[in-house]
């Protein structure tokens, strides 16, 4: 079942305002050009999602053409997925408790953008782009994460150019301040997959986050030597993550993975410089790349290493059954080439 409540869409900036009653005049090629559009602005008031909940039925997307090491058939089936207002109780409760996703003074957008002022010089660039955020008390703007950090000096890779910079050294806490995106706005968003093999429902594994924003995520996407590339910037924060697994019925549940306050803030690509790629083969198979910086000059290392792309990541607690792990923190990660290819079994 899917239910659409009211959606509102903004169009900033595309007409100027004309006294009652005149007239629509034409406008020339000089007019046009001083004219200043702001994109598309998106707002999900009272919104709930489900589907696949009816699983007995056959509500449910199958993921098939999968053999086992005995050459059985394995079916992976999404068989429930959701998003809703806090509350939601793990998918139990969706319709008839939406979110409000986005708001009228900071919507999702989505726009044209000038490439020669992000790095990508000479071209227009498409951007989807969630909820701004606020620039936050960290010492990098727009984070989470407040950090204490140290002055490294580092290799490339052993052997090749070194670039100097500040890096984190610890997590000293979490800044929602910087989410523009209100408590009514976090979202519950949860997914069940279903395990069949040899036509046999064998096992269910079930995912279920609260507080979910995706404040100050974006999506870039322009043309370059004949194909779409790309910058993703992706900000996740989630209040509470529980992973479990169950049998077949959904019952005899083993212990829950619990992750409290997980902050994941990452990028991928850099400008022209570094644009990320997504190509699928005649048979199906997908390759996602990252591009190289290799043989780059040592003033784009030192600029790469300070202000370039890079994954935090941080989970306040970690909780597996009754046993406290404590936080967890994976910090500086930069990535100066990835080729990740997808394989028939």
């Amino acid at each position: 079942m899917t239910k659409y409540l009211p959606l509102t869409v903004l169009l900033s900036g595309l007409f100027s305002s004309f006294p009652a009653l005149a007239e629509l005049q034409l406008l020339d090629d000089s007019a046009l050009g001083n004219v200043e559009g702001e994109g598309i602005g998106l707002v999900l008031e009272d919104f709930a999602f489900e589907a696949g909940e009816d699983v007995a039925n056959g509500n449910r997307l199958d993921i098939s053409g999968i053999t086992n090491k005995d050459g059985d058939d394995v079916v992976l089936s999404i068989s429930q997925f959701y998003i809703a207002g806090a509350g939601s109780n793990q998918g139990a409760d969706v319709i008839g408790n939406p979110v409000n996703l986005g708001r009228l003074l900071y919507p999702y957008n989505i726009e044209l953008v000038d490439g020669d002022e992000i790095g990508i010089d000479g071209r227009a660039v498409f951007e989807f782009a969630s909820p701004a955020r606020f620039t936050g008390s960290s010492s990098k703007a727009y984070s989470l994460l407040g950090y204490n950090t140290e002055s490294r000096t580092e290799s490339r890779f052993p052997g090749q150019a070194t670039a100097s910079g500040e890096r984190i050294d610890s997590i000293s806490a979490i800044d929602t301040s910087v989410l523009s995106s209100r408590d009514s706005e976090l979202a519950d968003i949860g997914v069940r997959f279903d395990l069949e093999v040899d036509s046999v429902r064998a096992q269910s594994l079930q995912a279920h986050a609260s507080g979910v924003a995706v404040d100050g995520s974006s999506l870039r996407l322009w043309g370059a030597d004949n194909q779409m590339v790309s910058n993703i910037n992706l900000n996740l924060y989630i209040q509470d993550l529980t992973v479990f697994a169950c049998d077949a019925d959904g019952n005899n549940c083993g212990a829950d993975v619990n992750l409290q306050n997980f902050v994941l803030e990452s990028q991928l690509g850099y400008g022209e410089e570094q644009p990320v790629t997504f190509e699928v083969e005649a048979d199906g198979n997908f390759t996602v790349e990252v591009g190289s910086i290799e043989g780059k000059t040592t003033a784009f290392y030192n600029d790469f290493y300070t202000q370039g792309p890079r994954t935090d990541i941080y989970i306040d607690k970690v909780m597996v059954g009754d046993a406290d792990f404590g936080s967890a923190t994976v910090a500086n990660l930069q990535i100066q080439y990835l080729r990740a290819t997808s394989r028939d079994l």
